[in-house]
C-alpha cells in the first residue's frame, strides 16, 4: 500500500537539494511518525531523536520557514511533498545500509541501524542507486521494515497483524520487528525471531502477561507487550490457497 501524501512530481527526482544531516536527520523521523493523516507531534519526534521538545520545536519552525513541513502549532507538523519525499530517501538510503552492513559485512542487525544513520548522510543518489542494484533491490530492511521507493513512496506490509492479536494455534510468518533497542534484537536474533520465520501461539497467560509461542518448532515464551512489536502475516494452508484460487 503506498503513502500517496509523499508522492512528488517525477521533475524533482534528480535534483536533489543539498541540506544538512541535521535536517535529514528530522525529515526522516517526520516521515517515519506521519501516518498521512495526523500531524506528527513534537513530543514525538523528540522522543525519537532523544532531544529536548524545546530544541525539536525550534527546529521545526526552521523546517517550516525552509518550505519542508507545515507546523500546526502545538498539534504538530505535516512533512511538505519536498520534506517528505527527502525524508523517505534519507530512510531509504538508511535501510539500503543495513542491508549492505547484516547481508554482506556481517554486522549484526542489533547494531546495523546506528552504523547505518552514520552512513545515511554520505550515500549519493549515483551511489543509492547503485547500491540498491547490488543488493538486488531489496524490499525491505534485516528488521523487515519497508524500504522506500526509489521515488521517495512509502509502502506497507499487507495482511499485516500484531503478533499479539494471532489466534492461537495459527501459523504465521514474521514480517517486522519494530522494536531498535540492541538488547531486544540481540536475543531475538538468539532464538531466530527474525522476518521469515515461522510461528504461532501455543498458550497464553493473560494474568502473567506472556505467551508460549512455537518458533520453527521451538518453543519460547516471550512478554505480550513484545508480542505487541512483532508484526506478522497468517500463512495459508496448501488447502486453503486452492480453494481462494478456485473462487
Amino acid at each position: 500500500m503506498t503513502n500517496s501524501a509523499l508522492k512528488f512530481p517525477p521533475s524533482l527526482a534528480p535534483h536533489e537539494p543539498e541540506v544538512s544531516p541535521n535536517v535529514e536527520m528530522y525529515l526522516k523521523s517526520v516521515v517515519r511518525l506521519y501516518n498521512g493523516d495526523e500531524p506528527v507531534s513534537t513530543s514525538a519526534i523528540a522522543q525519537e531523536l532523544a532531544i529536548s521538545p524545546a530544541s525539536v520545536s525550534s527546529m521545526l519552525k526552521k523546517l517550516d520557514a525552509d518550505g519542508y513541513v507545515v507546523h500546526e502549532g502545538r498539534h504538530g507538523v505535516i512533512p511538505t511533498p519536498e520534506g517528505a519525499r527527502i525524508g523517505a530517501v534519507t530512510l531509504r538510503r538508511q535501510r539500503l545500509a543495513e542491508r549492505l552492513l547484516v547481508d554482506h559485512l556481517g554486522l549484526s542487525w542489533e547494531i546495523a541501524g546506528i552504523e547505518a544513520c552514520r552512513l545515511e548522510h554520505a550515500i549519493s543518489p549515483a551511489v543509492e542507486a547503485h547500491l540498491a542494484k547490488f543488493l538486488d533491490e531489496p524490499q525491505t530492511c534485516p528488521h523487515g521494515h519497508p524500504i522506500p521507493r526509489a521515488d521517495g513512496t512509502l509502502w506497507q506490509h499487507e495482511g499485516a497483524i500484531d503478533l499479539i492479536d494471532l489466534p492461537l494455534d495459527v501459523r504465521a510468518a514474521v514480517l517486522e520487528v519494530k522494536h531498535d533497542i540492541p538488547e531486544l534484537l540481540k536475543f531475538l536474533g538468539e532464538i531466530e525471531l527474525r522476518p521469515g520465520a515461522e510461528l504461532f501461539i501455543k498458550h497464553r497467560e493473560p494474568a502473567a502477561g506472556l505467551l508460549t509461542i512455537n518458533l520453527d518448532g521451538r518453543e519460547h515464551t516471550i512478554s505480550a507487550q513484545l508480542a505487541g512489536d512483532i508484526i506478522v502475516r497468517k500463512v495459508q494452508s496448501a488447502a486453503q490457497a486452492r480453494s481462494r484460487h478456485i473462487k
